[in-house]
């Protein structure tokens, strides 16, 4: 009876829910020692600023629990009597103690590896060690760092000794009818409530939680790493490909051929005008007339943006304009951070907590008032987390918007009316500022306010109309913001995050078409700021063009180049399809890594049917050494976390 007492007899569902709770006070227990082991490697993180993160440590915890147990919870669940037998029950305690093992283990692992990476481990690191002497690798960690698996040990024995307390008892028997249906109901809704932890919310424009997340909590970016855990850092990069270095130059010969340290050399005094960038929602050029002339409006062609080709007109256009990815969350790293995606998103790669360039941060050091507005819930897209690590000190969703009234059903408030908050909102900033705006309307569904169902024109594809209502309601933002003090002191820069997909026009469905979507300057006080030139522009130049309009005189980094040096070189970088696309001038290069795959003159041949490699053979070797030294810098840059200036 005595030994009885020790045990706390639990229904099969009450049970699993405290076996899932002891292994999160497991994680906890780890990031607990995880930041008490690595203190000095955290110095400007007092211990109320840790036990501040340990709360949304959890949501992180919660996630990689989850996806840990699975199998263990799968098994709990089933809706058979036997689940509560003790034969069974003691099959399920194996395999939640082995499990629950190695995520601690791999957890106790990262006090002692982070010394050395200074980030969570990743996937990666199983295939960097694949073909290492894993017995002798093991061997000598026991030695060196034994108080590791002694830990481990010990955990492992209070992890075995709490679930022992809680025992399983079988409910009374009541029929079979009552019996199955009803425990398949709570398996299906316990099942949802999984992929909602998993995913680390309900809402369905949230994307799943990756390591960037962390980064929404966070006043340091190596704070990320205490609001991680390395099991949900291993999971979550399962599949992605890491960075690693490559050497085709030697160090003096790399930057003389590429080098993204700007050192100005300017004398102008700095100016310090506004900065507004306008991020369109999947607007590519094949939307807009300005970018196609007579060879489609032969075919009856008519623009989905009138307002937009007409600010082109009073704007800096520099015609061959260019994203860096092809989703929405490759665009902010690369409009505001200068930095591209290459082979994954940057926002989904361990290089997230980097100490990133940015624009924000640059600017809030001259004495500017940031701020970023996204009308979508809070959490989407995992906009509030990278903005404040990079810098961003007032973020506005829907939330803060706070009229449901206006909620599309789907993805945020309409265009029209979060753009006229944001002009509002705007208009009480103290100057100068720096604010960021990301449309979100012409997006899948591809539904209207129903006040404007019929009013704009349908096009070949259902984007266009949405196009055509943003364009009306960037429209309305600029007839707003023209009637207020600070518009004539301000840059405004307008691009896309990527252009919509599928498309309709061959020549946007080609390799360098995927990636074409404008790029426009307007400043109304500067009438010398205007005209069209022929040059190759990206997102990663809007940057650098903006410091450098503003006569920024300090060095920075940035992958991009200032538009407004003539003699910066004329190219852009993008990655499709597992290669390299570099277009320099009026050529496109596809470098697969070690070989040219095809070289095109993406000007005259639009639909790329001729490949010039073996024809210009000499140009080719240059555009080659060029990508190769971008690829370089790159890599060996984020794997050093060496993305500012020394």
């Amino acid at each position: 009876m005595l030994k009885n007492k020790k045990f706390t007899w639990q229904n099969v569902h009450v049970a699993l829910g405290l076996y899932l709770c002891l292994s999160m006070v497991m994680f906890t227990i780890a990031r607990v020692l995880f930041y008490l082991f690595n203190k000095n490697l955290f110095e400007a993180t007092s211990f109320p600023d840790f036990l501040y993160l340990l709360l949304p440590g959890l949501r992180f915890d919660l996630s990689a629990v989850l996806y840990t147990n699975i199998l263990f919870i799968a098994l709990q669940l089933l809706p058979f009597r036997f689940r509560c037998r003790a034969a069974y029950q003691k099959v399920l305690k194996y395999i939640f103690i082995v499990t629950n093992a190695i995520a601690l283990g791999a957890n106790l692992i990262d006090i002692v590896y982070y010394r050395y990476t200074m980030r969570r481990t990743t996937w990666s690191v199983l295939q960097e060690f694949a073909n290492e002497n894993g017995s002798a690798l093991a061997g000598s960690f026991i030695v060196d760092f034994w108080y590791i698996p002694v830990l481990w040990l010990l955990l492992i024995w209070f992890m075995a000794w709490v679930y022992n307390r809680i025992q399983i008892k079988e409910l009374p028997r009541v029929s079979g009818w009552m019996y199955y249906p009803g425990h398949m109901a709570i398996m299906g809704m316990a099942a949802f409530l999984m992929i909602a932890g998993m995913r680390g919310g309900f809402a369905h424009s949230t994307r799943p939680i990756t390591l960037s997340n962390a980064g929404e909590y966070v006043k340091r970016p190596n704070e990320m790493y205490l609001v991680l855990n390395t099991p949900f850092s291993m999971l979550r990069t399962i599949g992605k490909t890491d960075f690693r270095k490559v050497n085709y130059f030697e160090e003096q010969q790399l930057n003389t051929i590429y080098s993204p340290i700007h050192r100005p050399a300017g004398t102008a005094p700095f100016q310090k005008k506004n900065v507004v960038i306008i991020v369109l929602e999947s607007f590519g050029k094949e939307a807009m007339g300005s970018f196609n002339g007579d060879s489609l409006r032969r075919d009856g062609y008519q623009t989905f943006t009138p307002f937009l080709d007409q600010l082109m007109q009073q704007g800096k256009v520099y015609w061959h304009s260019f994203t860096n990815g092809q989703k929405s969350i490759d665009a902010l790293p690369s409009v505001l951070t200068s930095i591209p995606s290459i082979q994954e998103p940057f926002v989904l790669t361990p290089y997230a907590s980097n100490n990133l360039p940015s624009l924000p941060r640059i600017l809030n050091a001259e004495g500017y008032h940031t701020a970023f507005f996204h009308g979508a819930p809070n959490g989407s897209m995992g906009f509030k987390a990278f903005m404040n690590l990079i810098g961003v000190q007032e973020y506005y969703g829907k939330d803060e918007y706070n009229n449901d009234a206006d909620f599309d059903g789907m993805w945020g408030i309409w265009d029209e009316e979060f753009l006229q908050f944001t002009a509002a909102k705007l208009n009480t900033f103290e100057e100068p500022f720096m604010s960021t705006v990301f449309t979100l309307s012409s997006h899948h569904p591809y539904k209207l306010p129903k006040r404007y169902e019929d009013k704009f024109k349908e096009g070949p594809l259902p984007v266009f109309e949405c196009i055509s209502y943003t364009d009306m309601a960037l429209q309305k933002f600029f007839e707003k913001a023209s009637t207020m003090p600070w518009y004539n002191n301000t840059l405004f820069v307008i691009t896309a995050d990527h252009p919509a997909g599928p498309r309709h026009y061959p020549q946007y469905n080609t390799a360098i078409g995927a990636f074409s979507a404008p790029i426009l300057f307007f400043a109304p006080g500067d009438a010398t700021f205007k005209g069209t030139e022929q040059r190759v522009v990206q997102q990663l130049d809007v940057m650098p063009t903006i410091l450098g309009y503003l006569n920024y005189d300090k060095p920075f980094f940035s992958f991009g180049k200032n538009m407004l040096n003539n003699a910066a070189p004329q190219f852009a970088i993008g990655y499709n399809a597992g290669v390299y696309q570099w277009v320099e001038d009026d050529l496109m290069l596809q470098f697969d890594g070690n070989k040219t795959v095809a070289l095109y003159n993406y000007q005259q041949d639009q639909m790329l049917q001729k490949d010039l490699k073996d024809v210009l053979p000499q140009k080719r070797q240059q555009l080659e050494n060029h990508v190769k030294a971008f690829i370089q810098q790159y890599n060996n840059r984020m794997i050093e976390d060496k993305l500012q200036v020394e």
